[in-house]
Formats: C-alpha cells, sequence, structure tokens
C-alpha cells in the first residue's frame, strides 16, 4: 500500500500542470483640474466680486484672494492658462463694456502666499502658472487684482462679468 501512495504521489508530481499568468499595469499620463473631480475638490468659490461703492474703493487697488479654488491631479509636469471666454468685462443689463486690462490674475500654492507674475487675461491661453510637477492632488490659490483706472470712473454703473477658464497642460 505505501508503494502504491509513492506511485500516485509521483505520479501527480509528474502529471501537474503549470500556468504562467501576466499581471499588466499600464500607466498613462493624466492632467485634471478643477474644482471637484480627479484631483480632489476645491474648497474656493467658483465667483469673485469687487465692490466698488466708495470714493476709497475706486482710489485703492482691490484684490481679491480665493484660496483652494483650483485642485491639479497631474502624472507630469505641467502649467497652469488662463484664458478669458470674451474679449471684455460685458454689463448683465446693457451693452456696455469694460476692457480685460483692469484686471490682472496670479497664482500660488494653497497655502503659500508666493503668487506668481499677474498677467492679464485674454481670449488667447496664457501660463498663469509654470513648473507643477507630478501631484495627486495640489491646491492652487489665486489673486485677482484691480487697480485705480479711470475707466471704472467713467463706465456706466452696472454689474460687469467675464467668465476665465483655467486649464492644466503638460509641460
Amino acid at each position: 500500500m505505501c508503494a502504491t501512495l509513492l506511485c500516485v504521489g509521483m505520479v501527480q508530481i509528474v502529471y501537474g500542470q503549470s500556468r504562467a499568468v501576466t499581471v499588466n499595469v499600464e500607466l498613462r499620463d493624466v492632467l485634471s483640474g478643477g474644482g471637484t473631480g480627479d484631483g480632489g475638490t476645491a474648497t474656493g468659490s467658483n465667483n469673485v466680486s469687487f465692490l466698488f461703492d466708495t470714493e476709497a474703493k475706486y482710489r485703492q487697488t482691490q484684490t481679491q484672494v480665493v484660496e483652494d479654488q483650483l485642485r491639479v491631479l497631474a502624472t507630469k509636469n505641467y502649467n497652469i492658462n488662463l484664458k478669458a471666454q470674451s474679449a471684455n468685462f460685458t454689463s448683465s443689463t446693457s451693452s456696455s463694456t469694460l476692457p480685460l486690462s483692469i484686471l490682472k490674475v496670479s497664482a500660488a500654492l494653497n497655502g503659500t502666499n508666493t503668487f506668481s507674475t499677474a498677467v492679464v487675461p485674454t481670449t488667447a491661453d496664457q501660463a498663469v502658472y509654470t513648473g507643477g510637477v507630478p501631484t495627486l492632488g495640489q491646491g492652487f490659490d489665486f489673486k485677482y487684482e484691480i487697480e485705480p483706472n479711470v475707466l471704472l470712473v467713467q463706465a456706466p454703473k452696472e454689474k460687469y462679468n467675464v467668465v476665465l477658464t483655467y486649464t492644466v497642460v503638460a509641460n
């Protein structure tokens, strides 16, 4: 009986089967930026408002900083571009406009207060932040500034707006 068990054991070893399994891991570049999504949820507002309702506000540079306004997920180096969706600020109640040149925008890594060189929005893509490195969710603060300008004093007193688009692009 021992000899039979020994033979059965050998047969199993001799006739045992194996199988090779290939495990694939495919990595693709991802560039994502937004208020919500792959880069995480940015907590900063999608609206930036300036109110000129006193003499002092017309005479001084007005600044709005929106913390954590954009989150980026990137598997490669990147820049953040800024583009205005129209050539001017437009009134919500008339055909009046204000030039984009009244606004300057800059960006900083969330919480650093070291803002990039400010850019004036145009209808063409332009870099507002350069030198981003791969990240799983880097937040960005944005600073918006309007300096004293006679155009603001002379323009019809209405509410104006422009839509700005931020895009994460491979560097």
